[in-house]
């Protein structure tokens, strides 16, 4: 009995050890990610208007940084999701077990703590920044730090990755091969006919 209920905690604890991982992969990438935000995007200049506001107008420079958060998350999206169906796949199929439900739900985890983690890293790095802009008086000329005044890029990785996974997974419905799902029985007492027994209709064969 008890070696029987292990074997049966097996694929259980099996599944917990691979949505953990591919949680805290994507999630890590997160971190990475802001570091690379932070190194690459473009910091506005502009005029203190005193309590902390910048005056930038209308420049390129205003857009750019959340405009290289949304296109380097939304990238994210897209390898992530690529990677993580790629992976679930041959470990599913060699342990006869569905993984694709864990990759999904892991990787949505995964993704939405990598976009945070994006968010805190850029935006922390750029702390100096954020504190030389609420000290300026009015009138000094100041560099602003990064931010994301639009919120709702913050969906953009787990959006992407649920597309990509999804695509995948239904290129594998249509070409039938699903790994992890046992194969139908064949119906009992059917026998597949030799070729060229078969007739149109059930009419006799020519």
């Amino acid at each position: 009995m008890t070696d029987q209920s292990q074997d049966g905690r097996a694929p259980v604890r099996r599944t917990l050890v691979i949505a953990l991982v591919t949680f805290a992969s994507i999630a890590a990438a997160g971190a990475l990610l802001g570091l690379l935000w932070w190194v690459l995007a473009p910091r506005p200049e502009g005029t203190s208007l005193g309590g902390g506001e910048v005056f930038t107008g209308a420049t390129e420079d205003v857009f750019a940084g959340e405009g290289y958060f949304l296109i380097m998350t939304a990238i994210a999206g897209l390898v992530t999701g690529y990677v993580a169906y790629m992976v679930q796949f041959p470990l599913a199929r060699r342990r006869q077990q569905d993984l694709r439900l864990t990759g999904l739900l892991s990787g949505v985890l995964g993704a939405a703590a990598g976009t945070l983690l994006t968010f805190w890293v850029g935006t922390g790095l750029d702390a100096p920044l954020h504190r030389a802009v609420a000290e300026a008086s009015q009138g000094e000329a100041v560099t602003a730090g990064l931010q994301l005044d639009a919120t709702a890029f913050l969906v953009a990785w787990p959006f992407v990755y649920v597309l990509q996974y999804g695509l995948l997974d239904a290129i594998s419905m249509v070409r039938r091969d699903l790994p992890g799902r046992p194969e139908a029985p064949p119906m009992e007492g059917v026998s597949p006919l030799p070729a060229g027994d078969a007739s149109p209709e059930g009419g006799p064969t020519p």
